[in-house]
């Protein structure tokens, strides 16, 4: 039997958005992101069961580390998961190009959902405070559209957080997912964190930059202490590595 699924929004806040009536709308058509929803929307009915604990564990950390005290907080290609709840914003938004993804999500009254593409978002300027992606910049057409749209509806102050791959273990890291220690990427580039600092860097002010997670698996306790004793972040070892901005 599954729960209560979240429902999709485009009305409920309507002081967010910005000259449309339907998020949808305002989807990309591009061949890429339509291969990546189709993707994660056959994945949409058991990615929570299959998604890496670890992962999630240490991704949970590392977002309530930077924006637990943000007021309005958007989650760019939040999928089913519940890490933006970890925020506990008074108002926050979901959005996903896989409205499947975002039914399987886990009802709140203070999180709206919405279909759109993060190329080309349906809000207003600067609603934001907060705002953060995990695992998605490997999937997106455009890093530059997407950076560009992330400070357009950042407040200035407001602060960037995102989490991806580390490009630069590309071979670990399909090794890991024949190993099912991560779910099937799909469509994807992985970025090196040279890259991934490049792009940031030339809209957003970097706080900080690392890599983590030398092994995704087990005790995120016992994975951090690795990290910290292999001096992973230094070295710019880790499977994934996250980047922390302000605006």
């Amino acid at each position: 039997m599954t729960g209560p699924r979240s429902r999709l929004c485009t009305r409920d806040a309507p002081q967010i958005f910005k000259n449309c009536t339907k998020a949808k709308n305002m989807l990309e058509t591009g061949q890429q992101l339509n291969e990546v929803k189709e993707h994660y929307g056959t994945l949409a009915s058991h990615y929570g069961r299959h998604a890496n604990q670890t992962c999630e564990k240490m991704y949970r950390r590392i977002v309530s580390r930077f924006l637990t005290r943000r007021r309005k907080v958007l989650e760019l290609g939040a999928g089913s998961s519940n890490l933006l709840d970890w925020v506990n914003s008074p108002f926050s938004v979901a959005c996903d190009l896989s409205e499947e993804m975002l039914r399987m999500r886990a009802p709140r009254a203070e999180t709206h959902c919405v279909v759109t593409a993060g190329e080309r978002l349906p809000f207003r300027d600067q609603c934001f405070d907060g705002l953060f992606l995990i695992n998605v910049l490997e999937h997106v057409s455009s890093i530059g559209l997407v950076v560009d749209e992330c400070y357009r509806v950042l407040q200035p102050g407001g602060i960037w957080l995102g989490i991806t791959p580390n490009g630069n273990w590309e071979l670990l890291l399909d090794l890991a997912e024949r190993w099912s220690l991560k779910i099937r990427e799909g469509p994807h580039a992985f970025l090196t964190p040279k890259k991934l600092r490049c792009a940031i860097s030339k809209r957003f002010d970097v706080i900080t930059h690392r890599t983590f997670l030398l092994l995704p698996a087990g005790p995120p306790m016992i994975a951090g202490i690795l990290d910290r004793v292999s001096f992973c972040s230094i070295f710019g070892l880790g499977f994934f590595q996250y980047l922390v901005a302000e605006k």
